[in-house]
């Protein structure tokens, strides 16, 4: 009897991390199911039980990296025997904790970014984290107003504003690193902007 393939969560992050590093190596275009399958030491038939293709393979990394995006927040979120802006200022050194884990992949990241802007399954995963990411926020700025910590405002209107932000500076600092220092600026324009929503609290 052909043994089962191995489906476990640590044999598909294996794939994942190996499809990673050939995606970092030749590019989207460029990589193909051939290469991350000897990368990952499969057949390229193994490797299709896992995944039916680059699309597909790409989705699962975003949603592996997005997984580990929302763990932060999620846990911020929930500590709610601290104030809001305190938890705030929190997520956005997380958010700086996080990027240097991933300095590494960040062009791969956002070649798929690019290829988000066409309808597809990887515009469908860059969706759905933006829309949790969005959501998680604004509970946690709705929580600040209700409790009084933060000014009367639109919840998911700021948390949006709040993530544009940060993608904003991370998009300039990935094509002009040398422009600017990233944690440096991201900690000045996050505290301003939590200063801006506590301090008309008050």
């Amino acid at each position: 009897m052909t043994p089962r393939p191995n489906v476990s969560k640590e044999r598909k992050e294996q794939i994942l991390r190996a499809a990673l590093r050939v995606f970092s190596r030749r590019g989207f275009h460029k990589a193909r199911m051939d290469d991350i399958a000897q990368e990952a030491n499969l057949s390229k038939g193994a490797l299709y039980l896992y995944f039916r293709g680059k699309e597909t393979l790409i989705e699962a990394l975003l949603d592996y990296f997005f997984a580990y995006e929302m763990r932060d927040l999620e846990r911020i979120a929930q500590d709610h025997d601290r104030p809001v802006p305190e938890r705030l200022r929190e997520l956005a050194q997380a958010v700086i904790d996080s990027m240097k884990l991933v300095k590494p992949v960040l062009p791969v990241l956002y070649e798929f970014y690019a290829l988000a802007t066409r309808p597809g399954k990887i515009r469908n995963a860059w969706q759905r984290y933006y829309h949790n990411y969005r959501d998680a926020l604004a509970a946690l700025l709705a929580e600040g107003v209700q409790r009084g910590d933060l000014r009367p405002l639109d919840p998911q209107a700021m948390a949006v504003a709040l993530i544009a932000q940060f993608e904003g500076l991370l998009l300039l600092w990935v094509i002009a690193p040398d422009l600017f220092d990233l944690p440096a600026v991201w900690r000045a324009s996050a505290e301003h902007f939590i200063q801006g929503m506590e301090h008309l609290a008050n």
